[in-house]
């Protein structure tokens, strides 16, 4: 069976931002060259991407219509940008089973990101704290 995919490749300088948090979640990105960070609404990266990784995926198995978090270039990139239909065509025709499997991975790595912004953004406030501050048991 031959893999029907509308793809177009784009050129990124590095610190080009790729999507924004609330962007439409219509494309699933694929690093042909280059690298690409995925950081939360909090500033924390969660994923620093190389050649062969794609991205973007999780809104699309999700059934997110708006991204949540931010991809931007690390170094100047060259980055195949698929339609994510074809994400969606190639899950319809999967054994229902693997469906449902790469639906659940998709789910936990989403909580995992959720579960590392909030105990990010728990560290930064005790950062911010003078040592007499923080009461000691």
């Amino acid at each position: 069976m031959k893999l029907v995919m509308n793809m177009v490749r784009k050129p990124f300088k590095a610190g080009d931002v790729i999507f924004d948090f609330g962007d439409r979640s219509d494309e699933i990105y694929l690093i042909h060259s280059g690298s690409v960070e995925i950081v939360s609404r909090e500033g924390l990266v969660l994923a620093t991407l190389k050649a062969g990784e794609l991205f973007g995926e999780m809104a699309s198995i999700m059934g997110e219509r708006e991204r949540t978090a931010r991809a931007v270039t690390a170094s100047t990139s060259v980055i195949d940008v698929i339609d994510s239909g074809t994400m969606q065509r190639k899950l319809a025709e999967a054994d229902p089973v693997l469906r449902a499997l790469v639906r659940n991975l998709t789910n936990r790595l989403a909580d995992a990101n959720l579960m590392n912004e909030e105990r990010w953004l728990l560290l930064n406030v005790y950062q911010s704290l003078a040592p007499e501050e923080i009461e000691r048991p």
